[in-house]
Formats: structure tokens, sequence, C-alpha cells
């Protein structure tokens, strides 16, 4: 298997875990499809949690050749699985509403189905979507478009291929396109993906404005899934101002961009800056700043800014309870300025002064209840921030904890890993040395220190040329 793909495969894993335990679930639960977002899931999950992953076969009759491909496929792949037969429910669902489109009603009975297994074992349901479905709408909404955790989001349809491919799934699941990966009537899979992935030459101009189309009319699909709330929180009603609706929609992008961070291969200081690049432009800020603690030290830092004043960009360090930042870290709660010239708690007043700094609304960054940073958002005039926009702020803020608590956990899973690896080299270079020079297990160790000081090459890399040498 390539090392990329390896590493992805173990990337999804590592965050499926954190995040079913940071919800507190005790496995995962999903739809058994013969299709390859299924499959995939499918895999993952038993990869992830082995008999704490349930996969539920849903019966109904007019899908009888694809639900005895799940059930082989299942037990081919020695899945654990729960075969619920829908049949007669699903047939009462159409005659109540003969005039709903079919598709989408089982959907929903498939997604409520789910749920409710999920809660009678504890567990977490997982979604099927690709990039490719998310981009553009191809999900159904409040069916299978609604889950707890989305692992395949960020991958794009040709990506997931190659995920099922080192996965060891049949030939017929990997090359059979699923309804994810068929063409629109609009573009095609690939124009689609060229699209996303910046390719714009090899994509008509046409095409790039139908796949925009697309993609602004997925909008309020998404909203349940980013954030079950964010109607009710900003004040969007179905009379919305044109205030509400743009902030609305600013914030819709912005949730999309950080909820793909969470999952995608990104550093965390790149992250950091999509955050900050993401919230200035839903707050049509002037600056804007985020703020981590070091629970350590007890002090905030400055981690990240789209500010491009050499000043501003400046480390900065600021104790808890210290200035506005400090301020809103002890209080658990935002803070509003009118003018941080004449605000008792802003600290960098001649800053301020120069860069043209006026109005400032600081909100803290929860996970759960915790506090691990503040954002700040500044204007260049005067300005009373609304209801609206501290909700704005208050959600992406919120958002961004999470994706920043779930990449510095993979960050350390990950240093964890390579460090028993490295352990595990180390020792098996040792023993061989050991054998076949007959040394003591102490000595045969201060020979690899002393071989690693002396060509300058790390004990991993030396402990590698052993092994390579004695057992190749």
């Amino acid at each position: 298997m390539p090392i990329e793909t390896k590493l992805q495969i173990e990337r999804i894993a590592s965050w499926l875990s954190q995040s079913v335990d940071y919800m507190e679930a005790q496995g995962v639960v999903f739809e058994l499809r013969p299709e390859i977002n299924s499959m995939v899931l499918a895999r993952l999950a038993q990869k992830t949690f082995g008999e704490k992953s349930l996969g539920l076969i849903l019966l109904t009759r007019h899908a009888s050749e694809r639900n005895e491909a799940a059930l082989l496929l299942a037990k081919r792949l020695q899945l654990r699985y729960q075969v619920i037969d829908l049949g007669r429910p699903a047939e009462e669902l159409v005659n109540i509403f003969p005039d709903a489109p079919q598709g989408q009603l089982l959907s929903r009975l498939n997604m409520a189905v789910l749920y409710q297994s999920a809660a009678a074992a504890g567990y977490a349901v997982l979604g099927t979507l690709t990039r490719n479905d998310w981009e553009i709408g191809n999900f159904t909404k409040y069916g299978d478009g609604a889950a707890d955790l989305f692992p395949i989001v960020h991958l794009l349809a040709s990506e997931l291929q190659v995920i099922a491919k080192h996965l060891d799934l049949p030939d017929f699941i990997v090359q059979k396109p699923s309804a994810a990966t068929q063409p629109s009537q609009h573009f095609t899979t690939r124009q689609l993906e060229d699209y996303l992935t910046g390719e714009l030459a090899r994509v008509p101009r046409d095409v790039q404005t139908k796949i925009q189309q697309a993609q602004q009319e997925a909008l309020h699909k998404k909203l349940p899934i980013l954030h079950q709330s964010l109607l009710e929180g900003l004040g969007v009603k179905e009379t919305a101002t044109e205030e509400m609706q743009e902030a609305y929609d600013k914030s819709i992008e912005a949730l999309t961009l950080i909820s793909k961070a969470i999952t995608s291969d990104q550093y965390l200081e790149d992250i950091l800056r999509l955050i900050v690049m993401v919230t200035a432009e839903v707050m049509n800020s002037s600056v804007c700043s985020l703020w981590l603690l070091d629970e350590k030290e007890a002090v905030m830092r400055l981690r990240a800014t789209q500010s491009i004043d050499s000043e501003y960009l400046k480390d900065r360090v600021l104790r808890v309870g210290e200035g506005v930042v400090g301020k809103v870290v002890a209080e658990n709660r935002p803070y509003v300025i009118t003018n941080v010239l004449t605000d008792p708690y802003y600290k960098e007043k001649d800053l301020a002064k120069r860069m043209g700094l006026v109005s400032m609304l600081s909100v803290p960054m929860r996970v759960k209840e915790r506090v691990i940073g503040v954002i700040n958002c500044y204007t260049s005039h005067p300005h009373a921030f609304s209801d609206l926009q501290m909700n704005v702020l208050t959600t992406v803020a919120n958002q961004a904890a999470v994706a920043i608590e779930k990449t510095e956990l993979m960050v350390q899973t990950k240093v964890i890993q390579e460090e028993l690896e490295r352990r595990k080299l180390i020792e098996r270079a040792k023993d061989l040395l050991m054998k076949r020079f007959q040394l003591p297990g102490e000595e045969a160790y201060r020979w690899l220190q002393k071989r690693s000081m002396n060509t300058r090459k790390s004990m991993r890399e030396v402990a590698e040329a052993v092994i390579l040498t004695m057992e190749g």
C-alpha cells in the first residue's frame, strides 16, 4: 500500500476513534449498501471499532437485488451486521404521502431507523457523504445527509476509489459508480473534481457556473449537518432580512471550510490561518486574531492573524485575566468594545491607533464548557456589533475550537505512534547485534548510540541500517 494512502486511512481511523470518544459513544452504526461509499465506511469502522461497529441492511421490496448483494458482502468481509425489514413501513409511508418523492421518503425512514438503533446501543451514526456529494448537495436533507460524523466527506470520489482498493474491497465495488460518483446532467464527475481541486483550465466557463449554482442551491441542505441550531441562534426566520440572510450564507461557508479542515491532512498552523481568514470574511473585519490558551503556563499566545502589519505579527503573550483576551478566557464570555482607545482593559492602544483599529468583538472558543482560546474581530470604524454578529462569531468560534482540538489530538497520536515505532526498530536492531556478536543487551545498545553519534544519524536510522544489513 502506498504510504500516502496508508497514512490517510490511519488518519481517518484515528479521527473517528477520537471523535466517538469525545461524544462518549460506545461504537458506531451505519447503513450497509453494496456501494463504494458505504463499503469503505464499513471497512474503516471495522478497522477502528471491531465488534463495536454495526452495519444495518435495511430491506425494502423494490431493492431485493441490492439487499442480497449487501448481505453477501457483509459475510465475505466478516462485518458485523443486522438485517431490518422496512418493506411494510416503507409501503405505508408511500401510501400516506403519494405525491412525495419516494427516494426522499425512504432515505428519511432509513435515517430514523439508524438513529433509533444508535440510541438503543449508545452508538454514533456515521454518514457516507463524500466531497462530491457535499459540494453539490447530492443528498437528502434530514435523510442520508444527517449523521453524527462524516468520516469521508473530505474525500473526492477518485480518492475514495484508491482507498477502497487498498482496503481489499472487491473490484466490482471499487469500479462501480455509486449515486455520488455518477455524472450530473450538467457536468461530469471529472469536471467537478477538476473544479474542486483548482484545475479550472480543464473546466469550461459555463460548467464552472453550473457547479457554482449547484453549490449555492445546496447550502440549505448543509445547515442540519454543520450546526443544528444555527438558524435559531442567528435569528434567521422565513422573513429574514437581507442582512440576516447574508450573514447566514457566510456562516455556512465558513463552517463548511472549518468542518472540512477537521478531517483534512492540514497542519495546525494551516488550520489556524484558515480560521482567521474565513472569520474576517464573515465578520467584514479589518483584522482578526486568534489566541490559544497554554494551560500549563496559564497564558494566552497569539497564534494566527490575517493582518500583514509587522508589529501585529510579533509574538505576544498575555496572562489569563490580563487585557481583553485574558478577561474573556477568565470569565468565559464575549466582550464588546466600541472604541479600543478608551477601553480600560485594552492594553495595546498605541498599536491600535497606528493601525486604525476602533471597535472590537472578542469571543471565547469553547469545546463543551472548556475554553481553549479566543477570537478577536476589529473594525476600522466605530461599530455596534449586533446580536446576530455575536451569534455568528460564537458559532464559528466553537466549530473552530473543535477543529483545533481534533488536530492537536491527531498530532499527539501521530507522535506517540512514531515514538513506539522508533523504539521497536531500536529493540529489533539491538537483538540482532546481541545474537550476531554475542553481546550483552546494554553493550549492543551502546554500540547503536555510538554509531549514531559518529555518523550523525538518528538512532532510528542506525537501527534501520542494521536491520537491513543483517536481515536483508
